[in-house]
């Protein structure tokens, strides 16, 4: 009989289009994994570990039977899909998801896991501190969420029709889930991060996790599934890079030789086409192609 597992899942980073495009749809794309765990019902068990939502990719570690986190995660992408047809304003679907997931071994992977999705945000340089981007799992871990019952309502004391104004939905949600004054179901409903927590000795433990470079282990695992890693990861990642190197944020004020480089490391460490990495150090690809894929060169 299959046992329950940890599986990381992500959608391929959409280069030329977005998935969330303002406050709004983020809010929403939250709520949809509550509304998506709750449809699932007891004859499917999934629990939702960690997560992080993107402006054009997202990551989850789920825990359950592996048809089971797969069958979340295509209802969730096929409730998003519906929410943009409807909802989406310029932002429609039509978009090409390519979910990959890996098996999660051990306890380490599982705790770098944590680490690189939590990291999304900083890495692509759109929070300083994990815990500062709202929509993503990090907040939950090592912090006091007591007064957050004190601040929202609860969903029992909405009607019927109002929850289903606010979410699209007859989806039965519990009573007891608390309700952020600006319409977002409170994460630590839906996220088991207590499970979480346990993976970690302590918050410095944590914090150590965070601090380490993990990229490094995660995007060559998610490269033999063909899921790439948005323009913005990549670009930070060059930056650091270039400073490190060479003392210099700026691509452009590289060397072509310098800039080569950069793409080799690139390549080794993110497993980013050609395409994407000539984009992010501005070189030709057909320049590019030669050097970075001999092979075909």
């Amino acid at each position: 009989m299959e046992n329950p597992h940890f599986y990381h899942y992500a959608t391929d980073g959409l280069k030329d289009d977005i998935l969330f495009s303002s406050v709004i749809e983020f809010i929403a794309a939250m709520n949809r994994i509550a509304l998506c765990l709750c449809r699932m019902g007891p004859d499917h068990p999934v629990k939702v570990i960690c997560f992080v939502l993107m402006d054009n990719h997202v990551h989850f570690i789920l825990y359950g039977l592996e048809a089971d986190c797969s069958l979340f995660m295509e209802n969730y992408k096929h409730a998003t899909e519906l929410w943009l047809s409807h909802h989406g304003g310029e932002n429609r679907p039509g978009k090409v998801w390519r979910i990959g997931h890996w098996l999660i071994r051990d306890r380490e992977r599982l705790r770098t896991t944590i680490a690189y999705i939590h990291r999304n945000p900083t890495t692509a340089g759109m929070a300083y501190i994990p815990e500062g981007y709202r929509w993503s799992s990090a907040s939950l871990i090592f912090s006091d969420s007591n007064w957050i019952r004190q601040y929202g309502k609860r969903l029992g004391d909405l009607s019927f029709n109002a929850k289903k104004r606010l979410f699209n939905s007859k989806t039965v949600l519990p009573d007891e889930w608390v309700l952020l004054p600006d319409g977002l179901i409170w994460p630590g409903e839906y996220v088991d991060y207590i499970v979480m927590e346990k993976q970690f000795n302590s918050a410095q433990d944590y914090r150590f996790c965070l601090n380490k470079r993990v990229e490094e282990e995660i995007n060559p695992e998610m490269r033999e599934a063909s899921v790439s890693l948005p323009d913005g990861e990549i670009a930070a990642r060059c930056r650091a890079l270039a400073e490190r190197l060479f003392g210099e944020k700026l691509t452009n004020r590289l060397t072509v030789q310098q800039r080569l480089s950069l793409a080799r490391i690139l390549r080794k460490e993110t497993g980013a086409n050609v395409k994407q990495i000539a984009r992010v150090v501005r070189l030709k690809k057909e320049d590019l192609e030669p050097i970075l894929n001999p092979r075909k060169g």
